[in-house]
């Protein structure tokens, strides 16, 4: 029996660049509540349109010129990264089926979880403003990159916003601010000592303090 393919899996490059209109954006966000699959996918770009983002302008004239590329080797990396992860849920997936298929009792050891943990934050009103953000463990801490984008069609008043974790003794940390630029998707890297473990909440507020997204990493649905 076919299986229909999923309509929205091909607009999470679309989505995390700024580019779909503000009610295929509402329908996309709403699609990315109910398929863990389509915000893993969003998830994994966030760090590439992060790099994508830093490209100076004289870096991408060159490019277009047939120059040296400053940036396709990282994004090579985060590829071929990706392919060794699907490899390894494909043979791991095979190994448990033919286990099954042959009826000999035997204990599965847990697959070993993805580093990052990576959400879409949930907005607590209705604002114009979304964002995706992904948690990866390192040495130091955590290391949160985001993409998070201002509707086309709100207000230009340059409204500054900040990225929030809150921990789970409830201590509150500012990782960094930006302004919002209208129809424009910010994207940034920002890092917390803090443990991943030790993180309940990631949030984004306004400069008053009030939150405007927020995820709970313990609770929520996240991909990891």
């Amino acid at each position: 029996m076919s299986v229909d393919p999923d309509p929205f899996a091909t607009w999470d490059a679309a989505y995390a660049m700024g580019a779909l209109s503000t009610a295929d954006r509402a329908r996309y966000e709403a699609h990315l509540a109910e398929c863990p699959e389509c915000r893993a996918a969003l998830a994994e770009l966030v760090p590439a349109v992060s790099l994508l983002s830093r490209v100076r302008a004289e870096d991408a004239e060159r490019i277009g010129m047939g120059g040296t590329d400053p940036v396709a080797p990282k994004l090579l990396s985060i590829a071929r990264a990706r392919r060794r992860r699907r490899r390894r849920v494909l043979w791991a997936g095979v190994g448990i089926a033919a286990a099954l298929a042959i009826a000999v009792p035997v204990t599965v050891v847990a697959l070993t979880p993805r580093p990052a943990v990576s959400v879409a934050l949930d907005a607590a009103a209705s604002v114009p403003v979304s964002a995706t953000v992904s948690l990866t463990p390192v040495a130091w801490g955590t290391r949160i990159d985001m993409a998070c984008l201002y509707d086309a069609g709100a207000p230009d008043a340059g409204w500054t916003y900040v990225l929030t974790v809150v921990g789970k003794d409830g201590t509150t940390t500012d990782l960094s601010t930006w302004k919002a630029e209208p129809g424009r998707t910010t994207t940034l890297s920002a890092g917390t000592a803090a443990a991943l473990a030790d993180i309940r909440t990631v949030q984004i507020r306004t400069a008053a303090g009030d939150v405007v997204l927020s995820h709970d990493i313990r609770g929520g649905s996240a991909s990891g």
